[in-house]
């Protein structure tokens, strides 16, 4: 049996869907409420979800995500010297090659290498930051950034420097695994840089490990 005489073969304009339902709460005392077919229910709540979405101002703009992105990444002010942009963005990759590498290494081997890499491998490539950055302009030292994929498994990269505008690297921190015949384990950390078009291979330490093969990056 139809409900109220709601479900009918032909479509029900919405004005008198709406007179329909008024009229029989007001009638009834609010005792009894009509029943809509749900697919007209489900259709509505769109419409609502849809026009809410798009009236919804206190979404941030693209621009003020991008700045507060920035913003987490590292400040600059306007109007500083080279230097200050060189030491600002040193810092920076400082703490981003220390907690990289933390990840990279996972717990066994952070135990035990951990004090070499803060105190001598990080202080070397941030040496070499500032010796890359020194031969470009501010716009330029303004676009850098750090990667933060380090390679698991057996893979060398630890974290590598890029020019955002360009998208190109211009720095990489590595970590090679080395095992010399009839000897124990290596590792060994050097960098590359693009002032020599990544031939040379910047050599800063090589940390023992040990006879016992090390377990793989990240484990």
């Amino acid at each position: 049996m139809a409900k109220f005489g709601l479900e009918v073969g032909f479509v029900i304009p919405q004005w008198i869907k709406k007179s329909l339902v008024a009229c029989v709460a007001v009638l009834t005392f609010g005792t009894v409420v009509p029943t809509l077919p749900a697919h007209y229910l489900d259709k509505e709540n769109d419409k609502q979800n849809v026009q809410k979405t798009g009236n919804d101002v206190s979404s941030p703009s693209f621009e003020a995500k991008s700045s507060a992105k920035e913003e987490s990444r590292y400040s600059w002010k306007l109007n500083v010297s080279k230097e200050d942009l060189i030491d600002g963005f040193s810092s920076y990759a400082v703490q981003e090659a220390e907690k990289q590498g933390t990840a990279k290494f996972g717990s066994r081997i952070t135990e035990r290498i951990n004090p070499q890499y803060r105190n001598q491998i990080i202080p070397a490539f941030a040496q070499a930051v500032h010796e890359i950055s020194d031969v470009h302009s501010n716009a330029w030292i303004r676009e850098l950034d750090v990667t933060h994929s380090p390679a698991q498994g057996l893979g060398e990269r630890i974290m590598h420097v890029y020019n955002r505008q360009s998208g190109k690297e211009v720095l990489k921190l590595h970590v090679r695994r080395d095992h010399p015949p009839l000897d124990g384990y290596y590792f060994n950390f050097h960098y590359h840089t693009a002032l020599d078009d990544f031939q040379q291979h910047h050599e800063i330490k090589t940390i023992y490990w040990g006879k016992n093969m090390p377990p793989k990056w990240r484990a």
